[in-house]
């Protein structure tokens, strides 16, 4: 039977995406019940774990990148660290060491090189580069600085270290199936979570008490991990519309929707709506085209959009201020809270303007605005964007929009040349996603924490990975075609 590229009958293995999604359902039970658990316990419970682990992943490497990958949205909450000086054993360190470990021994190897040569590799290693030597940077502003800075720096860096882990280990299709599969089953769960945490919050709560901030602990960046996953299931929906049973993922598609919603994040809703302009317009025109006259049915009829959008929305502008006819006026009627993001960009602007090659150091914002806005006090950027120019550099800040841009170019020429549905389908959903992750980190620094931007760098990795698959199989077929042809002269 011809195993080209255009087969999709293999199937992600049911055990093992079951498994992760159980081990998943208790995470988040213990997050949601609070439970704690005796010291002794857990101990045992890691070594037993462990060990048990150990000896699956020596013949099946990859049942540790499933559990890694089930575990990292929860990481933070529950971050399995054996605390005092073994503080950097935590679990996630361990599960990327074992990988690492192995891929070192050639056990993924699989006849091919153990470091595979992407688009994307220079560009985040000079990254990393930059941002190394924007921790050093910042270092004489006192000798307490270095740690601190190296420790955030490192949860910037851990998640895109997992793009390299599963470039190279990650090789087969069915392999790739389950990390996307539970990947979507997790993204469910977290926001099955959030709903949760929402119908728990008292009568008469403020709006500030009754934001959820789930796995992330901020409602802000919560929505933004939405908005980065949540477009799997509406990519593989929209590939598979005349299927019965791909109706079914707009019931957890909507269910990550309420998750936003219950952030009450105004940038979790502009992001979505953009995710969902882009992922439209690259599917097919007339659906964008379709999406752009009911968005102006609900901008003229606002009653149709859910009440809390509605609500959160209407508080961006004062209402004595509602119609404006110039930046300066449109900037005056802005809330109290816009109006400050405002003031820090500007802020932001001029510390860039006094260190533009390589930044004031990293993780020296939040310290150093007091003194360039008209606040005085200490406050995040609320922008990916100007916090990376302003800690790292200009040129930090366009090697990263170029990876960015790269991670794009490379999932859209998957999707427009591979004949593999659900890789089709996988880098639909992506985009969706990549334009979701644009939008929401102008509102917020919503890529360094690690149980928010891991997934992103493991799908970049995925993607990339099925375009060799692809490329591979496209040789295979032209020799066995080549083959065929000589046979009957």
């Amino acid at each position: 039977m011809d195993n080209s590229y255009a087969e999709t009958s293999v199937k992600p293995k049911r055990t093992a995406v079951i498994l992760m999604g159980l081990m998943a359902l208790a995470f988040s039970y213990i997050i949601m019940k609070e439970v704690v658990l005796p010291p002794m316990f857990l101990i045992i419970g890691a070594l037993i774990g462990g060990i048990v682990l150990l000896g699956m992943g020596m013949n099946r490497p990859e049942v540790v990148t499933y559990v890694l990958v089930a575990y990292l949205p929860f990481s933070k909450v529950l971050a399995g660290s054996f605390g005092g000086f073994a503080t950097a054993f935590n679990l996630t360190n361990l599960l990327m060491a074992f990988i690492f470990i192995v891929w070192m021994t050639g056990r993924y190897s699989k006849e091919e090189p153990p470091w595979l040569s992407t688009p994307l590799n220079f560009p985040i290693l000079l990254f990393m580069v930059l941002g190394a030597i924007s921790v050093v940077r910042g270092s004489y502003y006192g000798t307490g600085y270095f740690w601190p800075a190296f420790t955030e720096f490192k949860r910037w860096t851990t998640p895109i270290l997992l793009f390299f882990l599963v470039l190279n280990t990650v090789k087969e299709r069915d392999t790739i199936k389950n990390i996307v599969v539970v990947i979507m089953i997790v993204t469910m769960i977290v926001a099955l979570m959030a709903i949760y945490d929402y119908l728990n919050v008292g009568p008469n709560t403020s709006l500030e008490n009754s934001r959820v901030g789930g796995i992330s602990g901020h409602s802000n960046t919560l929505a933004a991990f939405f908005n980065y996953y949540m477009f799997l299931f509406f990519g593989f929906f929209l590939m598979n519309m005349g299927q019965f049973r791909s109706w079914l993922l707009l019931i957890p598609f909507l269910t990550c929707f309420r998750g936003i919603m219950v952030t009450f994040s105004r940038g979790g809703y502009v992001s979505f709506g953009f995710a969902m302009y882009s992922i439209s317009f690259f599917r097919s025109k007339l659906l964008f085209m379709l999406l752009l006259v009911l968005t102006w049915f609900a901008m003229m009829n606002p009653a149709v959009l859910p009440a809390g959008v509605r609500f959160r929305m209407a508080q961006t502008f004062e209402k004595n201020n509602a119609y404006v006819d110039s930046f300066e006026s449109a900037e005056d009627a802005l809330d109290a809270s816009a109006k400050n993001r405002v003031e820090i960009w500007k802020g932001g602007i001029k510390m860039i303007e006094e260190n533009p090659i390589f930044g004031v150091g990293y993780g020296l914002f939040h310290s150093l605005i007091p003194y360039y806005w008209t606040g005085g006090y200490e406050i995040d950027a609320h922008n990916t964007y100007l916090i990376l120019a302003a800690e790292m550099g200009i040129p930090a800040l366009l090697i990263f929009l170029l990876i960015i841009l790269l991670t794009f170019i490379q999932t859209y020429g998957l999707y427009r040349t591979t004949e593999d549905r659900f890789a089709k389908g996988l880098a639909l959903g992506f985009i969706g996603g990549l334009f979701g992750l644009l939008m929401s980190n102008m509102f917020g620094s919503r890529l360094d924490s690690q149980e928010v931007s891991s997934y992103f760098w493991i799908l970049a990795a995925i993607i990339l990975r099925l375009k060799i698959l692809d490329q591979r199989d496209r040789e295979r077929k032209e020799v066995q075609e080549e083959a065929h042809a000589a046979l009957a002269i």
